[in-house]
């Protein structure tokens, strides 16, 4: 995204506003979208004890009638997009909120590795030996666990391919700048090693584009 220093920036499904909050940190005039009233109640919990000038609204980030056209420098989605059912729907809102040559930042679970059937194969021991992924091609929502002993119930996601993706940001008037594949650093394998041995494969895609800045 560069230098944040005084730029609009939307962070569309903000959660509990933490990218919201390091934005403002860095400089940037932060508006947030969240359509969970309850993280939305974390997000306007943390403005009220820690004030950032963030302004935060309830909503579907595929429909933001209340932002005005051409009224941002740059929009962000931080895991977002594979909890979102009208992707299309959010990134031609994304083209219309943005000004002419406006950055969108996309962050999304790799959709290489984390299809509709996925998960690490182990060995005896609890080792992990390779990912399994399949049913690639299979869009849609998919169920997807916390974990055996989480308590907790399975959230759905939107599977689509990478070419889904791409293809339809670029029919919505954006050109791919960069594809990241974000690496952990070496100082993982001792700090965190169950996570650094998933990171064999890449856990996020990243997509950095640019709003065309003809006609948009």
């Amino acid at each position: 995204m560069g230098d944040t220093e005084g730029k609009s920036i939307l962070d569309a499904g903000c959660g509990d506003g933490y990218l919201s909050r390091k934005l403002a940190e860095l400089g940037a005039v932060v508006t947030a979208v969240e359509c969970s009233h309850q993280m939305l109640a974390f997000a306007l919990a943390e403005e009220q004890y820690e004030p950032l000038s963030i302004t935060y609204h309830n909503g579907d980030i595929a429909s933001l009638p209340f932002l005005a056209d051409r009224s941002f420098d740059a929009v962000v989605t931080n895991n977002v997009i594979q909890d979102t059912a009208d992707f299309e729907g959010a990134f031609r809102e994304f083209g219309r909120l943005l000004q002419p040559g406006g950055i969108y930042l996309h962050i999304v679970n790799h959709p290489c590795f984390s299809t509709p059937v996925f998960g690490w194969v182990k060995d005896g021991e609890g080792k992990k030996l390779y990912r399994k992924v399949d049913r690639y091609f299979e869009r849609g929502p998919f169920l997807v666990p916390w974990g055996p002993n989480s308590g907790m119930e399975p959230t759905v996601a939107w599977h689509r391919t990478l070419g889904d993706t791409v293809n339809s940001l670029i029919s919505c008037g954006f050109r791919l700048l960069q594809l990241l594949e974000p690496e952990p650093p070496e100082s993982w394998s001792t700090l965190y090693p169950n996570r650094f041995d998933g990171a064999r494969i890449p856990d996020f895609l990243v997509l950095v584009c640019k709003k065309d800045e003809i006609g948009g």
